[in-house]
């Protein structure tokens, strides 16, 4: 079963996976012109003329400018930088530091990155990693060079492109950062905390998003970059791609999959310090029928999305690791032990009201809420 999960995954990073859909279906200013005062120009005719003392005029007072009013200026911006710490027991720190070198020489057009080892180099261009937390790159460069130079020596890593020059590079990166940055500021706001950023998103993919029955042998482009340019995708997609967005926002998450009487793929994140599940492909609207997101499958706890036997919640696959199975790594579980943000079986979202942290849904017709505020 491990062997069959792995590859289902790793495959996923250049074709999709397949995976269960959901069971049981269901003005500038003007400057004033200057008036001289009147002055007495002639005096009365008398004998001898008298002059007039010379009166000094007062320029009349200009206006200033009144500047036009300017949009507030974007909130978030793209993150190259992606970081994970409750991972850090199996990516140490210099393994993240040689990875955002290698995000910051992608930017650059740069063909060399510094790194730590060979090691931090494997995990830094594994296309796992880089389908996670650098999608833009995945099927744009790889592991190893045709003219037989080594991909690391004495500290500098080797970039080698494929089917792109590095100036193209550029150019893709930052298209796909300024697509990643308008996408964030016309869906989240600057006071969100991290509830309102976890829901905002799940909601924004529930009702933007389809599921894409139809299996590709191939694809020109990886699992998250083609969810997000395309706006369809299966699980291994979609939870990915729902972390993605989860950390380009500022909330830890990771993509995890799990395997039992089916396989499947979702997204794990912290909310208030506490871990949640979340599955965003059996959110989908389209998938539940609906113009409704049912709220079954947004922040479950660990027993919730075990489901009895269909996932076995202590073996679970993050692709961010370097042995990828929790079971092999240091970090060994994913806790999620709390539901108090949970929303009730069978219900659907209704409304948010942020100034008063609370969430309304609807449950067979009856209103309920869930006040997240409460720490």
């Amino acid at each position: 079963m491990k062997r069959k999960i792995i590859c289902l995954i790793l495959a996923a990073l250049f074709i999709l996976s397949g995976c269960s859909t959901v069971p049981g279906g269901t003005d500038s200013g003007k400057t004033a012109q200057l008036v001289p005062d009147p002055t007495q120009a002639a005096s009365e005719a008398t004998t001898e003329p008298e002059t007039e003392p010379a009166v000094t005029q007062e320029p009349a007072a200009t206006e200033e400018p009144v500047p036009e009013a300017t949009p507030d200026p974007d909130v978030y911006e793209y993150n190259p930088h992606l970081y994970v710490p409750m991972l850090i027991k199996d990516i140490p720190q210099d393994y993240w530091d040689s990875f955002h070198n290698l995000c910051d020489a992608l930017r650059m057009g740069d063909d060399t990155f510094a790194c730590v080892s060979e090691e931090a180099y494997k995990w830094a261009t594994d296309p796992a990693v880089l389908t996670q937390l650098f999608p833009a790159a995945v099927l744009r460069i790889r592991q190893e060079g045709k003219d037989g130079s080594k991909r690391f020596e004495n500290g500098i890593g080797r970039i080698y492109y494929q089917n792109i020059t590095p100036d193209e590079y550029v150019v893709r990166q930052k298209r796909f950062e300024e697509e990643i940055a308008s996408l964030l500021n016309s869906i989240l706001d600057a006071d969100d905390d991290d509830f309102e950023k976890a829901l905002k998103l799940y909601l924004y993919i529930s009702e933007t998003y389809v599921y894409e029955y139809d299996f590709q042998e191939e694809r020109d482009d990886g699992s998250i970059y083609y969810a997000l340019m395309k706006k369809t995708g299966q699980c291994v997609d979609l939870g990915g791609m729902y972390a993605f967005l989860l950390l380009q926002a500022g909330v830890q998450a990771c993509a995890v999959d799990g395997s039992g009487t089916m396989d499947h793929a979702w997204t794990y994140l912290l909310i208030n310090g506490k871990g949640y599940h979340s599955d965003p492909t059996w959110g989908l609207q389209a998938t539940n029928g609906g113009h409704e997101t049912l709220m079954n499958w947004f922040l479950m706890d660990k027993e919730t999305r075990g489901g009895g036997d269909d996932f076995d919640m202590d073996d679970l696959m993050v692709a961010l690791l370097p042995r990828y199975w929790l079971q092999y790594s240091e970090t060994k579980e994913l806790p999620a032990e709390n539901s108090e943000l949970s929303f009730p079986r069978g219900s659907f979202f209704q409304s948010l009201d942020e100034e008063n942290k609370i969430a309304y849904y609807d449950l067979d017709g009856e209103k309920g809420e869930i006040r997240y505020g409460l720490k």
